[in-house]
């Protein structure tokens, strides 16, 4: 496929998977409020953050034999538009756990972008096109992330918490058309089978079955570790311990995917160049490094937040060397059940990420970004430890 047809079908699939980042992403400048509005308590609406991730999770096995089964296309716009309903289910809860109901569901429903276009990716494209499409995807996803917690804290502060939920209908349900106007199916041959019981499991126990699938999977988990560590603490340390704005945090968190699009941009640019296992092994040596600078300034006693978002921005840029990689490489053996592939990549990435929050969130309660920043250590050494015995010695890509 010619670069300009890479490069729509990555903004297109990005377009997909955005609920779900801005999801979490695009609420984090709001929940110190929700705090307020709801007359609730830090730790029950970080648990409605942690239940969406649970949502997320938990709905990862099943779009990709969807998919397999029914095609790409009517499960990515079925999967947005039930994001749709849940996130105007937020938007009117008036209760704490009405609003953590909905963001179980809410993560089930969005559970579907990533995986589906991860598996419309491996139908097109293989080995190192496939890592440097996946950047491609990455980078305009990151798009997310960076303008979602700006559009959230103005929303926030103009028109209260649940605008934001509103915000995110409105564009599940506005993605969902224009995917149903555009996007041509990728899947040749639908695979009749995907959906019943014993063929599933078989295709699952294959999958499970490889070594290299696990060993890829492992960084691709830790990865998210990384990521989740950050999300899960840092509005509260920045915005309720350091003091900042609802709209200083979000320009700071914009920052730092800043440094995820720079990486992403650098990933699909790279790859073909110098391989997968390359960028990889940069990948989790980098975030280590940076890891260590994060947690080593709040040792210390640099209680600040440049001394978070400093950090960040280049443990971001490590993370966008590190999970496109991990993905291309558990695909790759799997081109006849990609989407069921997928799916277990993702539930997998999804529990540790989610697993990874609610531990540093628990552990918030000093004042400081130290759980933030062990969590983000320990996260990217296991994967430098995934990567150093386990990938080098069963590589796929």
């Amino acid at each position: 496929m010619k670069s300009s047809g890479n490069l729509g079908l990555a903004f297109l699939l990005a377009l997909t998977s955005m609920a779900t980042a801005i999801g979490i992403d695009g609420t984090l400048p709001a929940m110190p409020a929700m705090v307020d509005a709801l007359d609730s308590t830090r730790t029950l609406v970080q648990l409605s953050l942690s239940l969406f991730m649970v949502g997320v999770a938990v709905g990862q096995p099943f779009p990709g034999p969807l998919s397999d089964r029914f095609g790409r296309k009517p499960v990515i716009i079925g999967g947005l538009l039930l994001t749709a309903v849940a996130a105007l289910g937020c938007a009117l809860a008036e209760s704490v756990e009405v609003l953590m109901g909905f963001r179980f569901l809410h993560g089930i429903a969005a559970a579907s972008g990533f995986i589906v276009a991860r598996a419309v990716v491996r139908d097109r494209y293989e080995r190192a096109a496939a890592a440097r499409v996946l950047s491609l995807v990455l980078f305009f996803f990151c798009f997310g992330p960076l303008i979602a917690p700006i559009v959230c804290a103005h929303l926030t502060v103009s028109f209260g918490w649940n605008a934001m939920f509103g915000f995110i209908a409105a564009y599940s349900a506005g993605v969902a058309l224009l995917f149903w106007l555009v996007f041509r199916e990728t899947l040749e041959r639908p695979d009749p089978g995907a959906l019943r019981l014993a063929p599933m499991l078989r295709n699952f126990a294959e999958i499970s079955r490889s070594v290299p699938f696990w060993a890829y999977t492992g960084c691709a988990a830790a990865s998210y570790g990384i990521l989740f560590s950050f999300l899960s603490a840092s509005p509260h340390v920045i915005i309720t311990f350091f003091g900042e704005t609802e709209t200083a945090y979000a320009y700071m968190f914009a920052g730092c995917m800043i440094g995820s699009m720079l990486g992403m941009l650098a990933s699909a640019r790279l790859v073909g160049r110098v391989g997968v296992d390359r960028m990889l092994r940069w990948g989790v040596w980098g975030a280590s490094l940076f890891g260590l600078v994060l947690a080593g300034l709040g040792w210390a006693g640099i209680h600040h937040w440049l001394a978070v978002i400093g950090p960040m921005f280049f443990s971001m840029f490590a993370f966008s060397f590190i999970y496109p990689q991990s993905v291309a490489g558990a695909l790759q053996p799997f081109p006849h059940v990609a989407g069921a592939a997928s799916s277990l990549v993702g539930f997998t990435q999804q529990i540790v990420g989610a697993a990874a929050g609610v531990i540093v969130a628990a552990l918030t309660t000093d004042g400081t970004q130290m759980a933030l920043a062990h969590g983000v250590l320990v996260s990217s050494l296991f994967a430098l430890t995934f990567y150093a015995f386990a990938v080098r010695r069963h590589r796929t890509v």
